[in-house]
C-alpha cells in the first residue's frame, strides 16, 4: 500500500459477539484443488498486502534464525500413495470466517467479533487484551498472537482491500486471490444461492475442513478429481480425511514454528493410509 494507510470502521453494519450468528452475507474462498499447484503466491501475496495494512504488520521476529514469522495463510503440501506412485495435495489454509465461529464467543472482551455485513471475522487490537483464548478455541490454528503488540491477529479477508475505494473494482478482493496465477481461489458469498462461486461450490461437490468441529466454515475446496485414474493409480482422499491429514502433520500443534504460529510440518510428512475416492 502506498501513502497513509487506509482507515475503515470495523464495526459498520453491526457486530456479533454471541451464537448465533445470523450475518447477511457470509463472504468466502473456495480453493479448486485440481488448480492449486503448490506456488504459494497466495501466502506471499497475503504478507506482503497485510503487513502494510491497516490490520498490519505481520512480524518477523527472527525470520533469519529459528523459524518465528507470522504467516495468515499456509500452504500444506500433503504427499500421498507409496513411490513411485505418489501425488502431492497442495491446500492453501486461512481464516474459514466460520459461520458459528468459536473463536468470537470465548473472547471475554468482545475483541473478537463477527460482522453482520459481510460475516467477517475481525479483531479489535484497541480491545484486545491477549487473553488467548480465541487461539486455543479455533480448531485450525488459524489465529496468531503479536508478541510486539501483545494482540491476537487474523486473516481479515483483506477487509481494507476489499472495502478501499480509491482501488479498481476488479482488486476489491483479497490479495491471496488477486495473487493467484491460476484462479485456483474464488471469491464467493455463502448465503447467497445465486452467488456464481456458491454455485460452484455446490455443483462440484464442495467441501469444508472438519466439518465434525462444529465451526460451520464459510470457505472450502473444490476436490481434486483425477483425470488419468486407473487400477495402479493412487487412490484420492477421501473429503472427511483432509482434516485428519492435516493434524496428524502437525498443522494446529500450538508454538510448532516459535512463540506465534502453526506448522505445517511433523513427525510424518507422507500419507498412505486411507481408502479414499475423488471426493465428489
Amino acid at each position: 500500500m502506498s501513502g497513509k494507510p487506509l482507515t475503515l470502521d470495523i464495526y459498520q453494519g453491526g457486530v456479533q459477539n454471541a451464537l448465533p450468528f445470523t450475518p447477511n452475507a457470509n463472504y468466502a474462498i473456495i480453493t479448486d484443488l485440481n488448480k492449486c499447484f503448490g506456488c504459494g503466491g497466495c501466502q506471499m501475496s497475503c504478507k506482503e498486502w497485510n503487513t502494510s495494512g491497516m490490520f498490519g504488520p505481520l512480524p518477523d521476529l527472527n525470520p533469519y534464525g529459528d523459524l518465528d514469522v507470522m504467516f495468515w495463510l499456509r500452504v500444506l503440501y500433503v504427499e500421498v500413495g507409496t513411490y513411485p506412485q505418489t501425488k502431492v495435495y497442495n491446500i492453501p489454509i486461512n481464516c474459514y470466517h466460520c459461520m458459528d465461529a468459536p473463536c468470537v464467543v470465548v473472547c471475554p472482551v468482545g475483541a473478537t467479533f463477527k460482522r453482520k455485513e459481510d460475516g467477517i471475522v475481525l479483531v479489535d487490537y484497541e480491545e484486545c487484551i491477549g487473553t488467548k483464548y480465541c487461539i486455543y478455541a479455533c480448531p485450525y490454528g488459524n489465529r496468531f498472537f503479536d508478541y510486539l503488540q501483545g494482540v491476537t491477529k487474523k486473516c481479515t479477508h483483506c477487509f481494507d482491500r476489499i472495502y478501499d475505494p480509491n482501488l479498481p473494482p476488479e482488486e476489491r478482493i483479497p490479495a491471496c486471490i488477486h495473487g493467484c496465477m491460476v484462479q485456483a481461489r474464488i471469491w464467493a458469498n455463502r448465503l447467497d444461492p445465486t452467488d456464481p462461486g456458491n454455485i460452484l461450490f455446490q455443483d462440484k461437490g464442495g467441501f469444508v475442513m472438519g466439518p465434525e468441529t462444529g465451526a460451520n466454515p464459510a470457505s472450502g475446496y473444490l476436490p481434486w478429481h483425477s483425470d488419468y485414474a486407473s487400477n495402479d493409480d493412487v487412490e484420492l482422499l477421501d473429503q472427511s480425511q483432509y482434516f485428519n491429514v492435516w493434524t496428524a502433520n502437525g498443522t494446529v500443534q500450538l508454538g510448532a514454528q516459535g512463540n506465534n504460529s502453526t506448522s505445517t510440518e511433523g513427525n510424518n510428512s507422507t500419507y498412505t493410509e486411507g481408502n479414499g475416492n475423488n471426493g465428489g
